[in-house]
């Protein structure tokens, strides 16, 4: 059986990216020359989840309370289903980086499932760049990812908590 050139060159490119994408080359070992003053330690394995595009440091840090503070403004103003659109995105777009914010514009309210924070905002992994905390609302608890804007935090992301969702 003949193969299409074309088609084989595509397959080994797709092969080359997939192989790349999934990290099966070295894994780097953390350690840096002794002299290199501008080497990151060692992070232990396990002390933070790893950030899946690869783009903030994974160097755990303590949390900063102000993303708490947004996180939980955040939520608060998002679960409110019962506003119109209008009003809705104008309460969450303050605590939202543009490009969510943008995204938020398409969210009809009404198909939002929480009414209510139902408790705090813990945090589950912090860096000098990220915070993630989770809150418990009256549907179950979400996920929010707080990001650094200069001097401010604000949302990057929402979403119900994994191990929440598969209970």
């Amino acid at each position: 059986m003949t193969r299409h050139p074309v088609r084989a060159a595509i397959a080994g490119v797709a092969t080359l990216l997939l192989t790349a994408c999934a990290g099966t080359g070295p894994a780097p070992t953390g350690d840096a020359p002794a002299n290199d003053p501008t080497a990151a330690p060692a992070v232990p394995a396990g002390t933070l989840p790893a950030d899946p595009d690869g783009v903030l440091p994974a160097t755990p840090t303590a949390a900063d309370a102000a993303a708490v503070t947004t996180a939980m403004r955040f939520v608060r103003a998002w679960a409110r289903p019962d506003l119109p659109a209008d009003r809705w995105l104008s309460g969450v777009r303050p605590y939202a980086v543009s490009a969510y914010a943008d995204l938020l514009a398409t969210v009809d309210p009404t198909n939002v499932p929480a009414t209510q924070v139902t408790g705090g905002g813990q945090v589950v992994a912090a860096t000098a760049e990220r915070v993630d905390v989770d809150v418990r609302t009256d549907a179950g608890v979400l996920r929010v990812r707080c990001v650094r804007d200069g001097a401010r935090w604000v949302v990057a992301t929402l979403g119900i908590r994994q191990e929440a969702a598969a209970q």
